[in-house]
């Protein structure tokens, strides 16, 4: 529920803000920002046309008691509202006290690291002194700057909702949360990326694209924690191999608490139809090796061989290769098994069951996720094909190949983000 907040007499300074409740004499620095292109719009409003605009905001800002000024040296340069967060649209939150917060800087004050102060003084003064369990920030989706703030903040994605601006638009509208550090662990589902790489090149890419905040060991296997995308994400590197890949999908579940799993690297070609460096998604995924009848005939008794993606990542995966017309993406079959393919044996596979690529995890990584019904992706790019083949091309070409596989992965997990917005009500 939104606990009542008043910031009357509220002072908080940083190591160079002053954040304090808005003044009668703050109007000439509040329209100076206000009306300028590009900041309001960020928020939902138009740029200020008069001053008058600006006094009557101010006014309610007056009356509400719940809107910090920044000001830094000697001058306002943009506000931070302590607003309620939507009590509609996460009825889940309503046994805990929380707010949200809501920002504006002065275009001309950007880029200078003074909002993310701001907001990590504010989340300690609602904590500490308002003890509230937790704390609502949102961005809407093309906004990056306040998404840099919120996912530098420490706040956790957790739905994507539509926002009704005050100029009558809909946006898509990013929301995170972020507990009471006194919470040792989430107090509602939170969503939460497990990517599983069997290589140490596979799973480098992430390590510069996350918000990383610890690693640790378990199972022989490494894991990278942090955020992606603003998205709470964990990165594992396996080792090849069927048992390595169950392995670590399985820890990624319960271990670390991930609701999807995406797996992520590189792949042999099966057809000229996916060359070098282009990308394979998983519509379905199977087993080469491995006796049709073990999955179906006998536990778990399977309807068919193969393992389906799951459809809103896969949707996602194709919003994705949409977004990055740089990399040629496929969609189809991939089989696994625990051997390299090369010449030698790629026909009989590709006779029997018409895969677009092959590796040695897919098919381990997504009985895993079908036995605890957790939403799974392979996403891989292809080293070595029928035209390219050997062990010579995969080790000449898998460095890049991981590079792509990440890229696509990170855009994937972006749209998923987009996608998850209900229908309106």
């Amino acid at each position: 529920m939104n606990k009542p907040i008043d910031i009357t007499g509220v002072e908080i300074r940083t190591e160079r803000l002053l954040l304090r409740p808005f003044r009668e004499s703050d109007l000439q620095d509040f329209y100076e920002y206000c009306k300028v292109d590009g900041v309001g719009q960020m928020a939902g409003w138009h740029p200020h046309e008069s001053i008058e605009v600006s006094r009557e905001i101010l006014h309610h800002f007056l009356e509400g008691k719940k809107t910090f000024a920044l000001e830094y040296e000697g001058k306002v340069i943009g506000s931070l509202g302590v607003e309620k967060y939507s009590e509609y649209w996460f009825p889940q939150l309503a046994p805990y006290q929380g707010r949200a917060i809501g920002y504006v800087l002065s275009k001309a004050y950007w880029g200078k690291g003074l909002m993310p102060e701001a907001v990590g003084a504010v989340k300690e003064w609602l904590f500490e002194k308002e003890e509230l369990d937790f704390i609502n920030a949102g961005h809407f989706d093309w906004n990056r700057q306040s998404a840099r703030v919120i996912h530098k903040s420490g706040f956790r994605y957790m739905g994507t909702i539509p926002y009704e601006t005050h100029v009558g638009t809909v946006e898509t509208d990013y929301e995170y949360i972020c507990f009471h550090p006194k919470y040792d662990k989430p107090l509602i589902d939170l969503p939460k990326i497990g990517i599983l790489c069997a290589a140490d090149d596979e799973a480098a890419p992430f390590l510069s694209m996350m918000q990383q905040e610890s690693k640790t060991q378990k199972g022989k296997a490494t894991f990278w924690h942090g955020t992606l995308e603003g998205v709470a994400a964990t990165v594992a590197w396996s080792g090849v191999c069927k048992v390595n890949a169950a392995i670590a999908t399985q820890l990624l579940i319960d271990a670390y608490g991930c609701t999807h799993v995406i797996n992520s690297g590189t792949c042999g070609g099966m057809s000229r139809e996916a060359g070098i460096l282009d990308t394979v998604v998983s519509e379905k995924v199977c087993h080469h090796d491995m006796d049709p009848g073990i999955l179906t005939d006998y536990h778990p008794y399977m309807d068919s061989i193969w393992y389906s993606a799951d459809e809103r990542l896969l949707a996602a995966a194709k919003a994705a290769a949409k977004a990055c017309p740089e990399y040629p993406v496929h969609f189809g079959q991939t089989v696994t098994g625990e051997a390299f393919i090369d010449d030698h044996n790629r026909a009989a596979i590709k006779g029997e069951l018409a895969p677009l690529s092959v590796d040695m995890e897919t098919a381990a990584a997504a009985q895993v996720c079908y036995a605890f019904e957790i939403p799974f992706l392979a996403i891989r790019t292809v080293t070595d094909n029928p035209e390219c083949s050997g062990s010579e091309a995969y080790h000449a070409n898998c460095d890049r190949a991981g590079e792509i596989a990440a890229s696509i992965t990170r855009q994937t997990v972006a749209e998923w983000k987009r996608l998850r917005m209900p229908a309106r009500k």
